[in-house]
C-alpha cells in the first residue's frame, strides 16, 4: 500500500510539474489574444501593470486551480486527467480566440446566451455558412496549437523550485489587479478603470474600507493625467455619438424638475388607500401602467433613468466617468444655469452615482435621527427649505429626492401602521410555503410613509407657486418580491420577473392633461421625453439615448435590457432571458416558473446594435462623434 501511494504521489508530482509547463507556456498566448481587446487603449505604466496583472491573475489563476482540482480528484488516473485539464485549456483559448474576433467586430462580450443560441439557431443570427466554418477552422489550429504546447512541455525540464513561483506570481498578480482597481475606483482614475469593459467576463473589485486610508501607498489618481470633456483619450464608449441640438425656451419660462424616488416600489403598491398623496397627483398627470424598471438594483435602475441608455453601459461610464461628465439631460440643465439640491442617503458617492450622474451638483447624503425614518422625515424638512429658497431667488432648479423608508427592514412610526404586518419578520426563516401578505401588510405602511412625506414636499411646491410650472417625476429604482410566484423570492436583484421590474411612474407635465397608458415603456424613455418635451430637442434620439418618447404609443415588440449587480436580462414582450457568463435562465415576465419562448432572432439582432451603439469609433470623415456640448437656438 506504502509503495502504491509512493508510485501514485511520485507520478502526480510529475504531472503537475508538467501541468505548470503547460500553464506558464500558455500564458503568452493568452497575453495575445487579450491584447486584441487592447489594441485602442493608451497605456500608460500603470495601465501596463494592471493589464498583465489582470490577465496573469484574472484569467490564468483559475485555469491553473480548476486544473489543479481535476489533477487532485482523477490522482490515480492521470492520462485522463491531463486529458481532461488539456481540454479546459484548449476550450479557454478558443474562447478567448473567439471573443477576441467578436470584440473587435461588435464590442461586445461572448456569454452563454449567445453560445446556446448559436447552437439552437445559427441560421436566425442571419451569419453565413463561413462564419461556422471559420470558427471550425479556429477550434482545430487551437487543438493544434494545444497539442504542441504540451509536446513542448515534455522537453522543459525546469527546477521545482522556480516552477513553485508560477502559483505565487498569479496569486499576487491577482491581489496587485484588484488592489489597483479598489483604489482607482475610488480616485476615477481612467487608466485603470477604463480597461474594465475590454475583459471578457471580468468583475472587478470596487470597493473596499481601506481604500481611502492606503491608497496613498499607491501612484494611482494623483498623478492622473488631465482629460478633458470630449476627449476620449482612455475611453472605450462615445456618449452620446454627435451634437445634440435643442430650441430651449425662454429663461422666465423654463419648467424646474422635481424627481422623487421611493425605494423598491413596486407598481401594485400605489393606490388612494396606501400612497394617497401620490394618487392624488396621479389623478393630474400621466401614468404609464406598463413601465419597467431598467435594473432589479438601485444603481443600474438610476443610472438608467437619468442616461437613458441601457444598463449594461454602465461599467463603461463609470470607468470613463471624468470624460462623459454628466448626461446629456443634466448637462442641458447646467447650461441654462440650474440649480440642483440632490438628496438621497444611499451612498451615491461610493456606488460613483455621484460621479456619473451629479458631478459638480450639491448632494446630500447624511441626515439627522437614529432610525431610517428619521433620515426621511428630516430630507424631507431639507427639501422644503431647498424649494422655499429656490423659490426666493426666481431659478430654475432640479431636485432629486430620494426615500429609503420602503427598503427592507421597512420602516415607519407606529401613525403609519394602517396594514397588520406579521408579528415577528424572521426573513431568515421564510420558505416557498410562507405566506407574503403580512410582510407585504410591513412593506405597505412603509409606502404609506414615505408618501405623507411626498404629499408635504407636493403641498411646498403649491405653497411657493411652483407646482404649475414644475415637472414631476415619481418612480423608484426597481421593484420588490414576496414570493409571488411561491419560488422563496424575497426582495430584489434576484430575479427579473415583473415583481422586481415594474414600477411606477407618474410625470406631472405642466399644460399635459391627465391620462392613463397602457403601452410598455421603460425607464431609458424619460430622458427623451424630457429633452423634446420641455427643451426642443430635434435631434436623432439615436445619437444620445436606447429609449423613446413616453408618449409614443408604437405597441411593435421592443427588447429591452435590465441590469443587476453582475448580470443582466433581456424582456422580450413577457419573456425573460436572464444572461449569466456560465449559464441563461428562460422564465415569463408574471412567472419565473413559466417558459419562456424563443426569441425572435431580428429582435436579438436589434438589442445587439442597441447594446453597442454607443461603443462606435469616431466619424472617419471628420465628423465628432464625440460630446462637443449642446446648441440652445
Amino acid at each position: 500500500m506504502k509503495a502504491w501511494l509512493a508510485r501514485t504521489l511520485g507520478s502526480f508530482a510529475n504531472r503537475y510539474r508538467y501541468l505548470l509547463v503547460v500553464i506558464a507556456l500558455n500564458t503568452p498566448v493568452v497575453a495575445a489574444l487579450m491584447t486584441r481587446n487592447l489594441l485602442d487603449v493608451d497605456f500608460s505604466g500603470v495601465t501596463l501593470l494592471y493589464a498583465v496583472s489582470v490577465i496573469l491573475g484574472y484569467y490564468m489563476l483559475p485555469i491553473l486551480v480548476l486544473a489543479s482540482i481535476i489533477h487532485l480528484l482523477l490522482l490515480p488516473a492521470g492520462r485522463l486527467a491531463s486529458f481532461l485539464s488539456g481540454s479546459v485549456i484548449a476550450i479557454f483559448v478558443f474562447y478567448l480566440l473567439l471573443d477576441s474576433f467578436v470584440y473587435d467586430l461588435v464590442k461586445f462580450h461572448i456569454d452563454l446566451f449567445w453560445l446556446d443560441y448559436i447552437i439552437h439557431d445559427y441560421e436566425g443570427l442571419g451569419l453565413p455558412e463561413s462564419t461556422l466554418y471559420t470558427a471550425v477552422a479556429g477550434f482545430l489550429v487551437v487543438v493544434a496549437l494545444e497539442i504542441g504546447l504540451f509536446l513542448l512541455a515534455r522537453r522543459f525540464r525546469p527546477r521545482a523550485r522556480w516552477l513553485a513561483l508560477l502559483p505565487i506570481v498569479l496569486v499576487l498578480a491577482l491581489a496587485v489587479s484588484q488592489v489597483m482597481h479598489i483604489v482607482a475606483y475610488q480616485r476615477n482614475d481612467g487608466r485603470v478603470t477604463s480597461l474594465t469593459p475590454h475583459f471578457p467576463l471580468y468583475v472587478p473589485t470596487t470597493s473596499h474600507k481601506n481604500a481611502i486610508k492606503y491608497g496613498d501607498l499607491l501612484p494611482i489618481g494623483e498623478e492622473t493625467p488631465a482629460v478633458a470633456e470630449g476627449d476620449f483619450h482612455y475611453t472605450s464608449l462615445r456618449y452620446p455619438l454627435g451634437d445634440v441640438t435643442y430650441e430651449v425656451p425662454p429663461a422666465e419660462d423654463l419648467p424646474n424638475f422635481v424627481f422623487i424616488l421611493l425605494e423598491s416600489w413596486r407598481w401594485d403598491v400605489m393606490d388612494a388607500t396606501v400612497s394617497p398623496n401620490i394618487h392624488a397627483l396621479a389623478e393630474r398627470s400621466t401614468v404609464f401602467t406598463n413601465h419597467l424598471s431598467s435594473g432589479n438594483q438601485t444603481t443600474c435602475g438610476i443610472f438608467s433613468l437619468f442616461y437613458g441608455i441601457h444598463p449594461t453601459y454602465w461599467a463603461a461610464v463609470k470607468a470613463n466617468s471624468t470624460v462623459i461628465d454628466n448626461p446629456e439631460f443634466m448637462d442641458v440643465l447646467a447650461e441654462n444655469d440650474y440649480s440642483f439640491g440632490v438628496f438621497a442617503r444611499s451612498k451615491f458617492e461610493r456606488h460613483k452615482i455621484k460621479d456619473t450622474i451629479f458631478r459638480g451638483m450639491d448632494l446630500y447624503e447624511h441626515f439627522g435621527g437614529p432610525t431610517v425614518q428619521d433620515h426621511d422625515a428630516e430630507m424631507t424638512d431639507m427639501v422644503k427649505a431647498f424649494i422655499n429658497e429656490q423659490a426666493d431667488q426666481n431659478q430654475p432648479y432640479m431636485l432629486f429626492v430620494f426615500y429609503k423608508s420602503s427598503h427592507f427592514n421597512y420602516c415607519y412610526p407606529a401613525r403609519n401602521k394602517i396594514f397588520r404586518p406579521a408579528k415577528n419578520m424572521r426573513m431568515g426563516f421564510v420558505d416557498d410555503k410562507t405566506d407574503p401578505e403580512p410582510y407585504l401588510n410591513d412593506y405597505r405602511n412603509a409606502v404609506h410613509y414615505s408618501d405623507a412625506m411626498v404629499g408635504e414636499v407636493l403641498a411646498c411646491l403649491e405653497a411657493t407657486g411652483d407646482l404649475d410650472n414644475t415637472v414631476i417625476v415619481l418612480t423608484t429604482d426597481h421593484g420588490e418580491a414576496f414570493n409571488d410566484n411561491r419560488t422563496n423570492s424575497w426582495g430584489h436583484g434576484s430575479s427579473f420577473t415583473q415583481y422586481q421590474t415594474r414600477v411606477p411612474m407618474i410625470v406631472h407635465l405642466p399644460g399635459r392633461p391627465p391620462s392613463r397608458e397602457t403601452h410598455r415603456t421603460a425607464h431609458i424613455d424619460l430622458v427623451p421625453t424630457l429633452l423634446q418635451e420641455c427643451f426642443g430637442c430635434s435631434s436623432d434620439l439615436d445619437l444620445y439615448t436606447n429609449g423613446r418618447n413616453l408618449f409614443d404609443t408604437d405597441e411593435t415588440v421592443r427588447p429591452l435590457v435590465i441590469g443587476s449587480y453582475f448580470n443582466h436580462a433581456f424582456v422580450i414582450d413577457d419573456d425573460v432571458y436572464e444572461i449569466f457568463p456560465m449559464y441563461t435562465r428562460k422564465y415569463k415576465l408574471d412567472d419565473v416558473k413559466g417558459k419562456a419562448s424563443s426569441p425572435d432572432p431580428a429582435l436579438l439582432r436589434s438589442v445587439m446594435a442597441e447594446m453597442n451603439r454607443f461603443y462606435e469609433s469616431p466619424d472617419e470623415e471628420g465628423g465628432s462623434m464625440a460630446k462637443s456640448g449642446t446648441e440652445a437656438n
